[in-house]
């Protein structure tokens, strides 16, 4: 059996693959859970301790041989067994083995139900043995954000505390980069770039790409140093629509296996430049890229932009702000740093989290079932709730406010079942 510890949260997600249409109860017998749970179902228990006792009767302990003890089922069972859950302590179960073990958990394959055998290292049941049953993992896709900012000489003003908005910006970029680090693939672009003319853009600082963040954070520190080539101090443009066009031409937004999204992050108004169509080459932009499956986030930084414009943008991107306590600016406004670090934590934090990869391919996935926390969750292909499965690219993704929940650390185990509209123990 593989395992592999998900990038976007510690805990394990299992998929289990029971073997269906081969004649073999698949989900366990009544009888098994009994068994496992230290019920026997002629009221005895668990084991008669075979190994030791020889199951003969007795009533205390003088009636059993050397190693063995009288159980409270008046049963001798060599020492360290159990006959029932009385002999057991600590809120223990008698096992189907006979051993004394903690609820869930398993000394031999015979306290797993059919199908299931015990995992050595775990001490817990997985699928396995008799119906010829696979386990294996599935793991959370990454999306792709490419981050486009504004250096324009604007951001070297002040924003608050005694810093440049240029300083807020990178300390802000850098704390979502550490804290969404390996949950999102990252890629930056600055704007204007250094090339001219001024409101060209060559190629961009960093491709997306996995683990970027370290190398985005050191780039960006460095350019905090009035000597380094990329400190906000020229060209003095601001190149919307360039910016917006270097962005586009990010080749990750080809892998449909996951979402890709735009940050612009400006504190101007789009710049006169020769040559350039301005806000309407924008919006242009902004609106195929949406229609292409890749979605633009709008932060507009202080009070030098445009909001008209930036409103159009974000309504354009597809994932507007929706702040009921501001509801005519659908970009996200942040005038300090707390505010900035709130729009980006929100942003960030709304794109990871709900798409999984399965490691194999189920047969028919119509037989797919899916459990947050052993509760049943619905498929919904209409993508309001729950979840549904996209052949295609083999994954599982969540949607509305059972996504929610798993952004918000709110389901312990997530269980994705095959063959069995049951979770496992």
């Amino acid at each position: 059996m593989r395992r592999r510890r998900s990038a976007w949260r510690a805990s394990w997600f299992t998929v289990l693959a029971l073997g269906a249409g081969l004649g073999i109860n698949a989900c366990g017998s009544a009888e098994d859970e009994n068994l496992v749970a230290g019920k026997d179902p002629g009221g005895t228990g668990g084991s008669t301790g075979k190994d030791g006792g020889g199951g003969s009767s007795c009533s205390d302990a003088k009636d059993c041989p050397a190693g063995s003890f009288c159980s409270a089922a008046k049963v001798c069972v060599i020492d360290g067994d159990c006959a029932v859950k009385e002999d057991c302590q600590n809120g223990d179960v008698c096992s189907a083995s006979g051993k004394c073990l903690p609820p869930g958990s398993c000394g031999g394959d015979t306290d797993c139900n059919a199908g299931e055998v015990c995992d050595p290292d775990t001490k817990t049941c997985v699928p396995g043995g008799a119906c010829g049953a696979n386990a294996f993992a599935i793991e959370a896709v990454a999306p792709n954000l490419f981050i486009s900012l504004d250096r324009s000489c604007s951001m070297t003003g002040a924003g608050g505390g005694g810093k440049t908005k240029w300083q807020i910006a990178v300390e802000a970029i850098n704390k979502m980069l550490t804290d969404f680090n390996g949950k999102v693939r990252w890629g930056l672009g600055l704007f204007p770039d250094t090339v001219a003319p001024n409101c060209d853009q060559g190629p961009a600082q960093f491709a997306v790409a996995d683990a970027n963040e370290s190398k985005i954070q050191s780039l960006l520190t460095a350019s905090l140093q009035k000597s380094d080539p990329l400190f906000p101090d020229g060209p003095c443009v601001t190149n919307i629509d360039t910016a917006m066009q270097q962005a586009s031409q990010e080749p990750s937004f080809a892998d449909k296996s996951r979402g890709s999204y735009v940050l612009l992050i400006t504190d101007g108004a789009q710049a006169v430049c020769p040559n350039n169509q301005g806000d309407p080459l924008t919006l242009q932009i902004i609106t195929q890229l949406a229609a292409n499956g890749t979605k633009t986030f709008v932060i507009g930084f202080g009070s030098g932009v445009k909001a008209a414009s930036l409103n159009k943008f974000a309504d354009a991107g597809g994932v507007p702000n929706n702040d009921p306590n501001n509801p005519n600016t659908h970009y996200y406004q942040a005038s300090d740093a707390a505010s900035l670090q709130t729009a980006l934590g929100k942003i960030a934090g709304s794109i990871v989290g709900c798409t999984f990869t399965l490691d194999d391919v189920p047969p028919d996935p119509n037989q797919l079932y899916v459990f947050f926390d052993k509760v049943s969750l619905a498929r919904d292909t209409s993508h309001q709730a729950g979840w549904d499965y996209d052949a295609t690219n083999n994954q599982i993704t969540f949607y509305g406010a059972d996504c929610d929940k798993l952004k918000g650390n709110q389901v312990g185990k997530v269980d994705v079942v095959f063959g069995c509209n049951q979770p496992p123990r």
